[in-house]
């Protein structure tokens, strides 16, 4: 069983990143649908981080889905 103490450090750090950003752009993403709810124009940023946020997360969660696999392959 994987347990935090078997996890790599640089493995938990990328986690909470991927976590995180995915987070950021979900947010960035609710602002945007209220502003057009309150027929208001949204700021380039807020587009460019709900844009780019979600694909960058869900290439961290690849890479740590790479990164587990080929720990558990060692393992064995």
């Amino acid at each position: 069983m994987n347990t935090t103490a078997d996890t790599p450090a640089s493995q938990r750090i990328l986690t909470f990143l991927a976590g995180g950003v995915a987070i950021i752009s979900l947010a960035a993403l609710a602002v945007i649908l209220v502003q057009y709810a309150m027929q208001l124009a949204p700021a380039p940023a807020l587009i460019a981080v709900s844009l780019y946020g979600l694909p960058l997360a869900f290439i961290l969660l690849m890479v740590i889905l790479v990164l587990n696999f080929r720990q558990r392959r060692r393992s064995r």
